[in-house]
């Protein structure tokens, strides 16, 4: 339900909503609705980046389609919805990553999905319970993700502008991590092993997306060295094996972002600042570093990949180079 949550927080900003009878183009929740799916392009984008940039050296990896999806049904009002956004079926491509594979593949904004891989995906509109929902949406996206890392072909069923169109998604392998972003104002931002969390709030207080790929690439470096089940493992000590993860993140970060073709300074900039306002890291203390160290931590990383050989203006992060040996 994260994402029903996230369009009506989106609506209180503008006030209580009755009716979209009669509402010009530009509503304000219309507006909203667009202004969220922009942000979740420009969190998928730079996250796509990042993956690519890297993909040679992670040992965890999936295959990324660089598209957003939603589900008409996720919208607290359907018609606005559908005055906002083309849906050519209930669920349909929000938004494309260019470059992407779906972008590639010629799809368009507003394509719908009418089945994917045999499956048809089922839309009843008869059905009696027609209340705004995100379960469909997220349900698709895992059977999804799970599909495409069993690293096999999948067909799609699109409907598209000028007709029905099958094809078939085979997209390269890149470092694991989905993304999405929670509508909260607070500046935070989590990884859960699979996915990067950012909330609006931080989107909004980064500078650039090169100071917004230094968030993504922190929490993405947990989900690549299996953070999660090493700290759930841990039996004493946890706190201590927290801080330690926070810190292979940060040094992890700059790697990913030099390989994306990001700027590794966006880090020490971004943390400066944001720990000069608040004195801590996106967490409290004990379990991250104070921003001076997390900054001196950077500038050693930095300073150390600069005098690592590349192959095409790659390297390979050693964290991640020990990760893979541990197969």
């Amino acid at each position: 339900m994260k994402l029903i949550a996230a369009f009506v927080a989106a609506i209180a900003l503008f006030g209580a909503v009755a009716t979209t009878r009669n509402r010009p183009p530009d509503d304000p929740i219309a507006l909203a609705y667009q202004a969220l799916i922009a942000k979740d392009l420009r969190l998928a984008t730079v996250g796509y980046h990042l993956a690519q940039g890297s993909a040679a050296y992670c040992r965890n990896t999936w295959r990324n389609p660089g598209w957003v999806l939603h589900d008409e049904r996720q919208y607290p009002d359907l018609a606005l919805a559908h005055r906002a956004f083309t849906f050519r079926k209930p669920v349909s491509i929000a938004a494309l990553v260019t470059g992407g594979p779906a972008a590639r593949a010629g799809l368009q904004p507003g394509d719908g999905l009418t089945a994917a891989d045999g499956s048809v995906v089922w839309y009843d509109p008869a059905a009696k319970d027609q209340r705004p929902t995100s379960g469909r949406i997220d349900g698709l996206r895992e059977t999804i993700a799970m599909r495409l890392s069993e690293g096999r072909p999948i067909r799609f069923g699109i409907a598209t502008a000028n007709g029905h169109r099958d094809l078939i998604l085979d997209p390269p392998a890149v470092c694991a991590s989905d993304f999405w972003v929670d509508v909260r104002s607070k500046r935070d931002a989590g990884a859960d092993g699979k996915r990067v969390r950012v909330t609006s709030g931080l989107i909004d207080y980064v500078r650039d997306d090169d100071e917004l790929a230094a968030v993504v690439a922190h929490e993405m470096a947990h989900n690549l060295l299996d953070h999660r089940p090493r700290i759930e493992a841990s039996k004493s000590g946890k706190t201590k094996v927290i801080k330690a993860t926070e810190a292979e993140a940060d040094r992890l970060s700059v790697w990913l972002m030099a390989n994306a073709g990001y700027d590794p300074e966006a880090a020490i900039s971004f943390w400066q600042r944001y720990g000069k306002a608040t004195g801590l890291g996106i967490f409290s203390a004990p379990t991250h570093y104070r921003w001076q160290t997390r900054v001196a931590m950077l500038r050693e990383e930095i300073d150390l990949m600069s005098r690592s050989p590349a192959g095409d203006d790659r390297r390979d992060p050693p964290l991640l180079a020990a990760h893979r040996a541990k197969q």
